[in-house]
């Protein structure tokens, strides 16, 4: 990994990974950035030809005023895989899962760019020989826009085959042990259940893809998971990202981030504005079991 930064979210303790990483050297919200990586003509010309996609948009003019051509986008997305490699973190890679890329603007003949790679899930698998790492990764030029953002996971060799599950579930956002033990330390809080103290109804939480529930009376947590009786009053949503970054970041700033339109709430928003302080608390319990730093912040 020469010439690489790879900086762990604040609460992280353990090192980051050597030379050669195993799937147990992966925690979440951890952050790995390196040496940009520039496009030259003769690069993407050489793309065109395996690709077979010549097009003059890539390979004469394109659509700017100096006429510079346009990088193909799938070639943006390779150029993380092969940054990847060149870091060292490949070598333990069993198998890509899946990805998922969105080209956010225009990547030209002669840019560099930089890649910025966060660890939003690192999950072993039943056999406990390996585990699936999820990566969401930010791409910007040498202005700092972003230009292109993708998800991907992969199958990473596991150094023992452990049960690491308790040490894994204050990070493993959305999935069933990760719920029950929110629940459980909300259970305990005195800032939650004064928050909800005369509340009777279900808070849901969307992390990506995934949607938890808990269910609340009078400042009591009664039940929690996938689903309850009657649904969720409603549901507070963000990208997996937005909330690795609030929970292992180095301050509770949900009301932040809300502001800045990266939560999206469902369902009853009367609802959803009377249990704000409810939230910040759950919040705060979320950060404390994922082992991220308590800080005063400006809620």
């Amino acid at each position: 990994m020469t010439d690489s930064t790879i900086a762990d979210a604040p609460a992280v303790a353990a090192s980051p990974p050597g030379p050669a990483p195993f799937f147990e050297d992966f925690e979440v919200g951890q952050v790995v950035t390196g040496p940009p990586r520039s496009f030259s003509a003769e690069v993407v010309a050489a793309f065109a030809e395996l690709s077979g996609d010549r097009a003059a948009l890539h390979t004469e003019h394109g659509h700017t005023a100096d006429g510079r051509p346009l990088v193909h986008g799938p070639l943006g997305m390779a150029g993380f895989f092969g940054w990847h490699h060149e870091l060292g973190l490949s070598e333990h890679v069993e198998a890509a899962l899946d990805t998922h890329w969105d080209y956010l603007a225009p990547i030209h003949v002669g840019d560099t760019v930089t890649y910025e790679m966060t660890v939003v899930a690192a999950r072993r698998a039943s056999a406990l020989r390996n585990g699936v790492v999820g990566r969401h990764v930010i791409v910007r030029n040498q202005d700092g826009v972003v230009v292109q953002e993708g998800r991907t996971s992969a199958l990473v060799t596991a150094r023992a085959g452990i049960d690491d599950t308790d040490r894994r579930v204050g990070r493993a956002l959305g999935t069933p042990a990760w719920t029950a033990a929110l629940a459980a330390r909300l259970e305990s809080s005195a800032a939650f259940a004064r928050a909800t103290g005369t509340w009777d109804g279900a808070i849901g939480l969307r992390i990506g893809d995934d949607v938890v529930q808990f269910r609340v009376y009078r400042g009591r947590v009664l039940e929690s998971g996938r689903r309850t009786p009657h649904g969720p009053t409603f549901v507070l949503g963000a990208s997996t990202l937005t909330w690795v970054r609030l929970l292992t970041g180095p301050v509770n700033d949900l009301t932040v981030r809300t502001m800045r339109d990266e939560f999206q709430t469902d369902g009853n928003a009367y609802e959803y504005l009377r249990l704000t302080a409810a939230l910040v608390a759950l919040v705060d319990e979320a950060r404390t079991l994922a082992g991220a730093e308590r800080k005063d912040d400006d809620r």
